[in-house]
C-alpha cells in the first residue's frame, strides 16, 4: 500500500513539473534549409541557406542549434561565429533590430562551415518559456563579433603577378633571344645547352642576373602563396601584416633566393673542379634553370586561374602542385644524368655522386628548411 502511494505522489510531482514548463513551436525551418554546393569539381559543401520570416508572430522567438566553428550571415551581413556547439534563443524583435536594412519577409540566413549539412542545423520559431532543459537567451548585440582585420593577400598576390609580367615584357624587349632560349619547352628534351656554341654561357652578365631576379620573384611569391594556403607556422611571418609588410617580405625573400642561386652556382663550380667537369658546370646550371623556370611559370598560371575561379580547394591545390613540382624536378635530374653520361668520359658511378651532390642534397636541404 505504501509503495502504491509513493508511486502516486511521484507521478503527481513529475506531472506538476512538466506542466510548469512551456514550449510551443510555431514554425519549423529545418525542412527549408538549402545546401549550396560550390561550382567546383570536388563537391565539398561549405554553405547552407534558409529564409526566415520576421513578420509573423512578432512576440515569438527563434531557437537556433548550430555546430562548432560556424559563421552566420543575415542578408550577406556578418552576424557572429560559434566556437563550440551552440544552442540559444533570441527574440524576434531583437533579431529585427540587428540591422535597419533587413527585410521583414524572407530574410536570408547563410551559415558557412566546411563539410556542413542540413542535419547539423536546427532552426525553430515559437514560444520557449521555462524550458525544462534551459537554453541561453541572448540579444542580437551580444552576438555581434568584433571588427575583423581585412586579408590583403589576394590583392598583393595579383598585383605582384602583374608586376612580374610587366618586368618580363621589359626583359623580352631588351633580351628577346635570351628569353626565347630559356623558356623554349622543346629545348628541355635536347642537349643544346651542352654545346659550346650556346650563347647563354656567361653567368655574371646583365641578362642572366635580370632573369634570375624575375624567376626568384615568382618562386618566392609562390612560396608565400603555399604558406598562406597550407598555414605553415614556422614561415607564417612572411604572409602576415598589411600590403607594405607583404611587399617587403616578398622583395627580401626574392633577394635571398637570388643569393641562394649564386651559392648554387658556386657549389657547381667547386664540384666541377673536384670531379674535373669544368666545361659541363655552366650548361648544367642553365639546363636545370630552364626546367625550374618553365615549371614555376606554369604553376603560377595554374594558381592564378584557380584562385580567381575557385575550382579546387587551395590546400588540395598546393598539395598536388608541390607533388608535380618535385616530380618534374626529379625527371629533369634523371634527364640531366642521361645527357651527361654521353658527354663525360668517366664512370657513371662518379657521375651519380656528382648529380646527388649538386642537385639531390641541396633540394632535400631546402625542403627540410621550408617544411620544418
Amino acid at each position: 500500500m505504501k509503495k502504491t502511494q509513493i508511486r502516486f505522489l511521484l507521478f503527481l510531482l513529475f506531472s506538476g513539473v512538466s506542466f510548469g514548463g512551456f514550449s510551443q513551436v510555431l514554425e519549423n525551418y529545418n525542412h527549408g534549409i538549402r545546401e549550396m554546393y560550390p561550382e567546383t569539381i570536388r563537391k565539398s559543401n561549405t554553405e547552407i541557406q534558409v529564409n526566415l520570416d520576421l513578420k509573423t508572430f512578432p512576440g515569438s522567438s527563434f531557437k537556433f542549434g548550430l555546430p562548432a566553428k560556424s559563421t552566420l550571415f543575415l542578408d550577406n551581413k556578418l552576424w557572429f561565429q560559434t566556437k563550440d556547439d551552440t544552442t540559444f534563443v533570441i527574440a524576434l524583435a531583437d533579431l529585427e533590430s540587428f540591422g535597419s536594412d533587413l527585410d521583414s519577409i524572407g530574410t536570408s540566413m547563410t551559415i558557412i562551415k566546411k563539410g556542413i549539412s542540413a542535419s547539423d542545423i536546427s532552426i525553430e520559431k515559437g514560444f520557449f518559456e521555462n524550458l525544462i532543459a534551459p537554453v541561453e537567451k541572448v540579444s542580437a548585440k551580444k552576438l555581434v563579433p568584433p571588427k575583423r582585420e581585412l586579408d590583403s593577400f589576394n590583392d598583393f598576390f595579383f598585383f605582384a603577378i602583374i608586376t612580374i609580367l610587366f618586368l618580363i615584357a621589359v626583359y623580352k624587349l631588351i633580351f628577346p633571344l635570351v628569353l626565347k632560349l630559356i623558356l623554349m619547352p622543346t629545348s628541355v628534351f635536347s642537349a643544346e645547352d651542352f654545346s659550346e656554341s650556346n650563347s647563354v654561357q656567361k653567368f655574371f652578365s646583365l641578362d642572366v642576373i635580370f632573369y634570375l631576379m624575375l624567376m626568384n620573384m615568382m618562386a618566392f611569391l609562390l612560396l608565400m602563396f603555399c604558406v598562406k594556403a597550407v598555414g605553415n607556422e614556422s614561415l607564417r611571418f612572411i604572409v602576415s601584416g598589411d600590403l607594405n609588410q607583404l611587399f617587403l617580405s616578398w622583395l627580401l625573400g626574392s633577394t635571398l633566393l637570388i643569393f641562394i642561386a649564386v651559392l648554387k652556382f658556386a657549389l657547381l663550380r667547386f664540384l666541377g673542379y673536384v670531379f674535373d667537369l669544368k666545361k659541363i658546370v655552366i650548361p648544367h646550371f642553365f639546363y636545370m634553370l630552364r626546367i625550374i623556370s618553365i615549371t614555376i611559370f606554369v604553376i603560377a598560371f595554374i594558381v592564378s586561374v584557380i584562385v580567381l575561379n575557385g575550382y579546387f580547394e587551395l590546400e588540395i591545390t598546393v598539395k598536388y602542385l608541390l607533388y608535380g613540382f618535385f616530380g618534374i624536378y626529379m625527371v629533369g635530374v634523371l634527364m640531366l644524368f642521361l645527357i651527361m653520361s654521353n658527354r663525360v668520359s668517366f664512370k657513371n658511378y662518379h657521375l651519380f655522386v656528382y648529380i646527388c651532390s649538386a642537385e639531390i642534397v641541396p633540394l632535400l636541404f631546402l625542403s627540410k628548411v621550408i617544411i620544418g
